[in-house]
């Protein structure tokens, strides 16, 4: 979607910080530095979602830092991408004005920023185009294209940048239904992702086939709605999902904080000065800033409880949700919220600040390796994923499809 200046001007206002000194202090620490050991807790449960044998490497990366990911990532991360969709941007006169991204959150909602359908009556004129991608061989995929429908459902806040509209249940000619692709839950938790943990963006920049930028946002910085992100060379699209390392959806990517020349031009990544209404995607970010779906839920339930659509979407928020793409929160919650792995826990916080505390202050890098190595995690779980009717890719082997 074309960013105008006043847009960006309101993120430069709200950076306090310096991202780039941000940035080059959490590199050289842990995310688990820093966490309480509360927090510390349900981050961990969290990273369990990614399944009880295969978790040990998610249990690394925040303890150590360390930057392996299960080869399942990549197949989850295909079926998450499945959600994400080009939002195409018309107005009354059915004329392109915009491209942006957007993705399912339930079954019929899809959740894009304000700027790109600040209205029912934008939303009315618009389409959604899933699978306008690159297949293995580099052939571009002929596109599943999708009617919104604002008369359904149409929600819309200037604040948080967020706008959520019902999607057509068919294409115009009936041929494709949009379960097929599948959703993305937005977790009600606070605490999917920490300051020093990767941020990935699964897009479609400038409205070109679908992209995904990995190990290139590292979170900085987060409070109650917002998610600041830096980089060196970020690129960004309106709407689009952000997702921590076991594809947990973290966050609506809005708009970002940019690089300026001495005249105070915004700058693009070939030295040039930035055309107000250009391809945002050749902007050189400073840091990237998104709203966090605990937020929008929030807001959801407050303006939109008790729409059947709404309650649907809440009711798959709750932190021990049975079916998600692509994995839960957590599992084996009881009535009171006491997790059945808080009897593994308990020992592993304890070793995971050891770790942290003598990465954290200087301490031999070796000292923390040997806390982490020594950890052993066991948890039943039970992980689901909902591929809507079935007719989409196929999902993982062994994984229980609902």
């Amino acid at each position: 979607m074309k960013l105008t200046e006043t847009l960006m001007r309101r993120a430069e206002e709200a950076l306090t910080f310096d991202p780039r000194e941000e940035r080059r202090a959490l590199l050289d620490r842990t995310a688990v530095a820093v966490a309480d050991p509360d927090t510390l807790r349900r981050r961990i449960v969290q990273a369990l979602g990614e399944g009880s044998d295969a978790a040990q490497v998610a249990i690394d990366r925040l303890v150590t830092g360390s930057d392996q990911l299960n080869v399942a990532y990549l197949e989850r991360g295909m079926i998450a991408a499945d959600a994400v969709a080009r939002v195409e941007v018309r107005n009354g006169e059915s004329s392109l004005v915009g491209s942006a991204t957007g993705f399912m959150i339930s079954p019929r909602l899809l959740v894009t920023n304000h700027h790109v359908l600040p209205t029912a009556d934008d939303a009315a004129q618009s389409w959604v185009h899933f699978r306008s991608e690159f297949d293995a061989l580099g052939r571009l995929l002929e596109a599943c294209v999708f009617a919104l429908e604002p008369s359904t459902f149409f929600y819309t806040d200037r604040d948080l940048d967020v706008s959520v509209v019902a999607v057509a249940e068919e294409t115009p000619d009936r041929r494709q239904r949009v379960a097929r692709f599948g959703w993305l839950r937005l977790a009600s938790s606070a605490d999917t992702i920490l300051p020093g943990e990767w941020v990935t963006v699964v897009h479609h920049p400038a409205g070109k086939p679908k992209q995904v930028a990995l190990r290139q946002n590292l979170l900085i910085k987060h409070d109650d709605r917002d998610l600041w992100y830096a980089t060196e060379t970020a690129s960004g699209s309106s709407g689009a999902p952000l997702f921590n390392d076991s594809w947990q959806v973290v966050g609506l990517h809005r708009v970002g904080a940019p690089a300026r020349d001495r005249d105070g031009r915004i700058l693009t990544v070939d030295g040039q000065p930035w055309v107000d209404g250009g391809d945002e995607s050749r902007i050189v970010w400073r840091a990237g800033v998104g709203t966090r779906t605990c937020a929008i839920l929030h807001c959801l339930a407050l303006t939109s409880g008790e729409h059947p659509l709404i309650s649907e979407l809440l009711a798959h928020a709750d932190v021990d949700a049975s079916e998600s793409i692509v994995v839960p929160l957590a599992a084996g919650s009881d009535a009171d919220g006491a997790s059945t792995a808080d009897t593994i826990l308990d020992p592993l916080l304890r070793s995971a600040h050891t770790a942290a505390k003598s990465a954290g202050n200087g301490g031999p890098a070796h000292e923390a390796n040997s806390a982490a190595e020594a950890l052993t995690v066991t948890v039943p779980l039970r992980i689901t994923v909902s591929q809507g009717d079935g007719a989409g890719r196929e999902p993982a082997l062994g994984v229980n499809v609902s």
